[in-house]
């Protein structure tokens, strides 16, 4: 049986969904016969990168374009479909990535092959070394008019700058749930699938804009009787309510919070659990400035959880972030003890009120000490004011240190003529203790070595 993410995968540009933007670029592209050297197209996964990279490959070599689209009835459509076409290459750059792997892409590249058009495209780009895209650079800026790369790459961001300033760079976005469900419903009634509408609803929710993860749900419950939400809560729980009724209950019920946190336990690891209550409050955060584009279930959660905690949550999130860097020593359970008190003593609400910060280049006022401020306040002074404030700290504590340096007592109390290194004292006259007690004092190193004759 083949898989619904490979049977539905799409081969023409009418097919992609949610990418309307870049589909239009390439459209026109085929259009007008016009390519530049290099494309790199970057995005989350699942959302549709490489399947792209292919049609618009495609499209580029076929022999006669329908709407321009693959027309998928001439030799070239033939010959790519079966990936046995001469002008098209496709690489894992995960396994394919070293610098003369690189080289040898560049030789052939430079060749041009049976078809008009030379092609190569390298999946997952970001794994290839940077001696690796050194030496694609001159190549793709002075790029022989037959040659075409493609780059599909989930982090950009790992790629280096002067090979993606000479791409074409063309991002794409997580797809909304609304346009995932109807394709899930397509694909449902394509296959004879029983479903129920509010099933497919929250397959489109949990993917979280990703195509590719909605069509693999969507194919594991479809082994069952029914698609539907009993079912769907059966393969996959949904954590979301008992994230909410820890979260929630911090500060207010610590029983609650941690029977809450048993009943869940078996079922996440502690990177899941955390990852899955920092996701809740950073979008808690986001409802708290005025961002509401939720499920409506969710929003009710946010809501609460607005009401509950309030201005305290942007500091929370802060707590959350870091983390991770002592969270295994102390254990989940002992930290949600920690989360509890701190909202119970109100530790988390802001020191100042943003309203009462009033600092300008021009007032003779002095700042508040910067240990007085959270993360957020500091945040929001002026650029110069901020780093006053920091270089006065810095000033401050070299100084401390400075002083607490000179007033460290000597470890040696030695009469002066006892002491190595002075015109009165000589090694000789010393005994053991008192030579080792100049050795404290570090008067050793100013003796001279005697040299035998």
């Amino acid at each position: 049986m083949i898989r619904f993410s490979r049977k539905y995968r799409p081969v023409i540009f009418d097919d992609v969904i949610g990418q309307d933007s870049v589909v239009k670029i390439l459209r026109a592209s085929v259009d007008k016969k016009h390519y530049v050297s290099a494309y790199l197209f970057s995005g989350l996964q699942g959302i549709g990168k490489t399947t792209l990279g292919r049609i618009f490959s495609n499209a580029i070599l076929c022999d006669s374009p329908i709407d321009n689209n693959p027309c998928h009835k001439c030799e070239s459509c033939k010959l790519f479909a079966k990936e046995q076409h001469f002008g098209y290459r496709e690489l894992d750059a995960a396994s394919f990535s070293g610098k003369e792997d690189m080289k040898q892409l560049r030789d052939e590249g430079a060749f041009l092959s049976v078809s008009d058009k030379k092609i190569i495209l390298l999946d997952e780009s970001h794994d290839i070394s940077t001696a690796g895209q050194d030496a694609l650079l001159k190549q793709i800026e002075q790029c022989p008019e037959h040659l075409i790369y493609m780059f599909c790459t989930t982090n950009p961001d790992k790629m280096a700058p002067t090979l993606r300033e000479r791409c074409m760079e063309l991002q794409l976005f997580s797809v909304e749930p609304s346009i995932i469900f109807d394709r899930l419903k397509y694909i449902c009634e394509q296959e004879n699938l029983n479903y129920q509408d509010d099933a497919l609803v929250l397959i489109s929710e949990k993917s979280k804009g990703h195509v590719r993860s909605a069509l693999n749900m969507l194919e594991k419950i479809s082994y069952l009787d029914e698609i539907s939400v009993k079912n769907l809560n059966l393969i996959y729980k949904d954590f979301e309510e008992d994230i909410f009724e820890i979260v929630a209950n911090l500060g207010i019920d610590l029983s609650k919070v941690l029977d809450t946190y048993h009943s869940i336990s078996s079922y996440l690891s502690a990177t899941q659990f955390y990852n899955l209550m920092l996701s809740l409050v950073n979008d808690a955060v986001k409802y708290l400035y005025g961002y509401d584009k939720f499920s409506e279930k969710y929003r009710e959660f946010l809501r609460k959880l607005k009401e509950i905690h309030g201005s305290s949550l942007p500091e929370f999130l802060d707590y959350l972030i870091k983390r991770d860097k002592y969270i295994e020593k102390i254990g989940i359970q002992s930290d949600l003890v920690i989360l509890h008190s701190k909202f119970e003593i109100n530790s988390f609400a802001k020191q100042i009120p943003l309203n009462d910060i009033k600092i300008q280049n021009q007032s003779k006022k002095r700042a508040p000490n910067v240990k007085n401020l959270s993360f957020t306040e500091l945040s929001k002074l002026d650029v110069n004011e901020r780093s006053r404030i920091l270089r006065e700290q810095r000033m401050k504590h070299k100084a401390e240190q400075k002083e607490e340096k000179e007033n460290v007592p000597l470890n040696w109390p030695l009469p002066k003529e006892k002491r190595l290194g002075e015109n009165t004292g000589s090694r000789e006259n010393l005994s053991a203790e008192e030579f080792s007690q100049n050795l404290v004092g570090g008067r050793v190193a100013r003796v001279k070595p005697v040299v035998n004759p």
